[in-house]
């Protein structure tokens, strides 16, 4: 079974989310994990590709969008399908859904911004991972 490691941040803002999904992406890349980062949609991902190339001055993420001609030997790869590319070890969720947790995926990430609604969502979240048999952790930041 997968660690579930959730999240909760200070800020109310998704954009705070995406830039802790980009900092933990550059670490576990750092750690030679292959990395999908899960969004809702095509417009999130390309969003997220743009934020990859800007969020730090000090650092260069080598990615790539799933539907990407080049995306092959990239480890890490953005999309918005639920099912992980096969050769994924680690998972940003950034979609909204509980995560499809199949094949190499050991450590999935769920952000909270400090809000009531996000907050209620991801109990459920934590109660679907919960009964899938995950190991779930609670991380205040």
């Amino acid at each position: 079974m997968a660690k579930v490691n959730f999240y909760l941040l200070k800020q109310t803002s998704d954009q705070a989310c995406k830039l802790l999904a980009c900092r933990l992406a550059e670490q576990q890349s750092r750690q030679n994990q292959h990395v999908y980062i899960r969004l809702a949609n095509a417009a999130q991902a390309e969003e997220m590709d743009r934020l990859l190339w800007s969020f730090s001055p000090e650092s260069f993420v080598p990615h790539a969008l799933t539907s990407a001609t080049d995306a092959r030997g990239v480890t890490l790869l953005l999309g918005w399908d639920a099912k992980p590319p096969e050769v994924s070890t680690c998972l940003l969720n950034l979609s909204g859904e509980a995560a499809s947790i199949q094949g190499n995926i050991s450590s999935v990430a769920e952000f909270v911004p400090n809000d009531q609604e996000a907050k209620a969502h991801s109990r459920v979240l934590w109660n679907t991972y919960k009964s899938q048999g995950h190991e779930l952790n609670h991380h205040q930041l």
